[in-house]
């Protein structure tokens, strides 16, 4: 299980492993600890991994770490940390690393909080990419986690410690019938059993680590390590979208495929992995101009004096055939209560169920949020009250002492809302304040189900 050395295990500074001097440790794990370190013999510096020595006297475990080191040094990858030697001094094992710049997952999230969609696609392709390597050569991981995926200043990805590794070629069984290893926060439910790993475990543990780059939390965060264990086995993954609820659906459903308690459920490999991570890419879709939004606000304006004349046509000739009265108080505010709701349902209602008012359908427009998906009630809400308070305000019924006072105004708020826009829209790259201050877009509709835009 995940732990810290004891103090009895550390190395002294300057100690010499073979040709690496020990200059001072970075970290501590359950199998053993790194050390920042001088390649004396090539002179660069390097990081080295030394077996701890409470454990060190286990000969299965032993066999192991040299054996499953020696298959990791065989892979080579652009996202995978390069081994550099596998050796022992004086009963110490260990092997020898590049020094990676940059921080790891676990770090990045706790100091500046959850990433969005696209540079979390960007992680988990390029981690997936070099466990497909590692696989294809014969090993598995065992410990994709958080703290074990290197974030480089470039932006590039480092999957790293493969100090939990596993071949999947010779003696299967080497760490015995039911240990467990591994860090039970990101343990695949069949490794929490103690059974046989294939890269699926690695599948699974993408998943959890996709799930808490987006979330900025463990998806599983049991108080016992029993809980935890049952949750990995038992729980399904909870919801992404409680998290950040801008995120389109197929992102959860994406990595509830990934982290599938049935192993046989999830993607076979990693290239099928990394098929269905590009899919979840955002496409980059063109801003909708402004001559066709303003076009479609006159589209919408013509449709909702139709639907007002049709709907105030209609309920007329149904009070006349019932013998009430055309006129008076509580007829017009029935008539003010049918008038909005016509304008909310044709604006807001719209937008929330198609993804746009009947114009913008017409002219193949779509709201959406940064990250592609549909914009939650609140948001269009806001949307709805900057573009058409205005239009409000013109439906209330005019005072006897002042008519047409308070329509005016209506009006003039209706004329300012389009200025502000317009002039946002030219100023803020081709975003109308309601876009600005809902952080909405509106763009070009694409032929995927859930579009996206970067």
């Amino acid at each position: 299980m995940e732990g810290s050395s004891p103090a009895e295990s550390q190395i002294a500074p300057d100690t010499m492993l073979a040709h690496y001097r020990v200059l001072s440790p970075l970290g501590a794990g359950a199998m053993g600890t790194v050390y920042e370190s001088h390649d004396t013999a090539l002179d660069r510096p390097v990081a080295v991994k030394v077996l701890n020595s409470e454990i060190s006297e286990d000969e299965d475990i032993v066999r192991r770490f040299q054996r499953e080191a020696r298959a990791a040094a065989r892979v080579n990858h652009p996202n995978l940390t390069h081994i550099y030697f596998v050796g022992e001094t004086e009963g110490r094992y260990y092997f020898a690393m590049e020094l990676l710049p940059g921080r790891n997952l676990e770090d990045r999230i706790l100091e500046d909080g959850p990433m969005r969609l696209n540079q979390t696609l960007d992680v988990l392709i390029q981690a997936a990419k070099g466990l497909a390597a590692a696989h294809r050569a014969g090993v598995i991981h065992r410990d994709v986690k958080p703290s074990n995926i290197m974030l480089l200043p470039s932006g590039g990805v480092k999957v790293t410690d493969f100090g939990l590794a596993k071949s999947l070629t010779g003696d299967m069984d080497v760490t015995g019938a039911g240990r467990i290893m591994g860090t039970p926060r990101y343990m695949s439910p069949e490794q929490c059993r103690g059974q046989n790993l294939d890269p699926r475990s690695d599948i699974y543990n993408l998943g959890l680590l996709g799930w808490f780059l987006l979330a900025g939390r463990h998806p599983f965060e049991g108080r016992t390590l029993g809980a935890m264990l049952d949750d990995q086995m038992n729980r399904p993954l909870p919801d992404v979208r409680e998290h950040c609820p801008d995120l389109p659906p197929r992102v959860q459903k994406t990595l509830q495929r990934l982290a599938g308690k049935e192993r046989e459920k999830r993607p076979a490999d990693m290239s099928e992995v990394v098929e269905l991570l590009e899919e979840l890419r955002p496409q980059t879709q063109a801003l909708a101009p402004l001559v066709a939004r303003a076009a479609a606000v006159g589209i919408d304006f013509l449709i909702y004096v139709m639907a007002i004349l049709l709907v105030t046509g209609g309920g007329a000739a149904l009070l006349t055939v019932m013998g009430y009265e055309k006129s008076g108080p509580w007829i017009q505010w029935l008539g003010l209560a049918m008038d909005l709701s016509l304008l909310v349902f044709l604006q807001m209602g719209m937008e929330r169920l198609a993804g746009g008012s009947p114009a913008k359908l017409l002219f193949n427009f779509r709201v959406v949020t940064r990250d592609g998906g549909r914009p939650e009630p609140r948001v269009l809400v806001y949307r709805f009250l900057l573009r058409y308070a205005g239009m409000l305000l013109i439906l209330v019924p005019a005072p006897a002492r002042h008519p047409g006072l308070i329509q005016l105004a209506g009006v003039l708020l209706l004329f300012l809302a389009f200025l502000a826009g317009a002039l946002c829209y030219a100023i803020r790259g081709k975003r109308t304040l309601s876009d600005l201050l809902t952080d909405t877009r509106v763009v070009y509709r694409s032929s995927d189900s859930e579009p996206a835009i970067s």
